[in-house]
């Protein structure tokens, strides 16, 4: 009889391209495993007008499709990663994750310009992230920071339809999406803005005890990028925060050590803490730049 596995994913044209990937990887692996994608609407595909913020973070994007872990009738869920809070509910638990594509942020803009400082003074920047207006404020106070919500395209789209100068989206996402920018400029924002916890890594979530499946996801699970998202994740699990506070974790290995940058920012930009460090070993690295930052005052701003 023929061994199917049911994957679980959001119905976002990039959530099923992640999805695609996977799948692609695994049936090469398991040519005897036919591999069934199932789309499911979360709370945050289905109420697109309020903030991420107001309707419950990043979680959104998470909750129905655990319960259809809970409920059996899939056998494992493909999640950006920076979608899934640091604490995962009781019995599951990321059973791969992919090589890392880039972490990044850029600023998407019809205007040709080749530097951050060239932005004009005032200029309206799109965006629904609180990490990504923390930290373009802190850089440049001037700007107006306009909320905006969507998959990619329709980002994009709102450069026109709400007259901003540009907006700013993960370098990943465009990069998986295929998405034309022939008519724009990609401004890259790496020394600008410290990214998401596990931005540009495709996770993905299965049953505790499911032991056939974890053996299977093992086989595509690329350990220096789960390394490196454990050390990001712990810093923001250590925070008390969740992807929807203002907070970037980026860690990255360099020789024989980790290198960890953590920043937390508050939302006006008028507050910033960051620290950097290095260490061997990934246990407690997080956790401890988080302390520091905590005994620094960091926790304040974020409550």
């Amino acid at each position: 009889m023929e061994k199917v596995k049911v994957v679980g994913t959001r119905g976002s044209k990039l959530a099923v391209v992640q999805t695609k990937i996977v799948v692609d990887l695994l049936a090469k692996k398991f040519p005897d495993i036919r591999f069934e994608i199932k789309t499911i609407t979360t709370q945050g595909d289905r109420n697109l007008k309020d903030s991420l913020q107001k309707i419950g973070g990043k979680g959104v994007f998470v909750k129905e499709i655990e319960q259809e872990l809970y409920d059996h009738t899939i056998d494992f869920a493909v999640h950006s990663l920076k979608d899934v809070t640091p604490k995962l509910s009781d019995g599951l638990v990321i059973g791969a994750v992919l090589k890392r594509a880039s972490p990044y942020d850029c600023l998407i803009t019809p205007h040709q310009i080749s530097d951050f400082s060239e932005i004009p003074q005032g200029a309206r920047i799109g965006t629904n992230s609180s990490r990504r207006q923390g930290q373009l404020l802190n850089a440049r106070p001037d700007l107006k920071i306009v909320p905006i919500r969507g998959n990619v395209e329709t980002r994009i789209k709102k450069i026109a339809t709400d007259k901003l100068f540009g907006v700013v989206l993960a370098v990943s996402g465009l990069k998986r999406l295929g998405v034309d920018l022939s008519k724009y400029t990609q401004l890259p924002l790496k020394d600008v803005i410290i990214p998401a916890a596990g931005q540009g890594a495709i996770a993905v979530e299965c049953r505790e005890d499911d032991s056939d499946t974890l053996a299977v996801l093992d086989a595509i699970n690329d350990q220096e990028t789960r390394d490196c998202v454990t050390i990001e994740r712990n810093f923001l699990g250590e925070l008390g925060g969740s992807c929807n506070f203002p907070i970037g974790s980026f860690a990255s290995k360099q020789a024989n050590e980790y290198v960890f940058e953590g920043l937390v920012a508050s939302i006006d930009g008028q507050h910033l803490f960051k620290k950097q460090a290095h260490q061997k070993s990934v246990e407690h690295f997080g956790e401890q730049i988080a302390d520091d930052l905590i005994s620094e005052g960091a926790l304040k701003i974020i409550q």
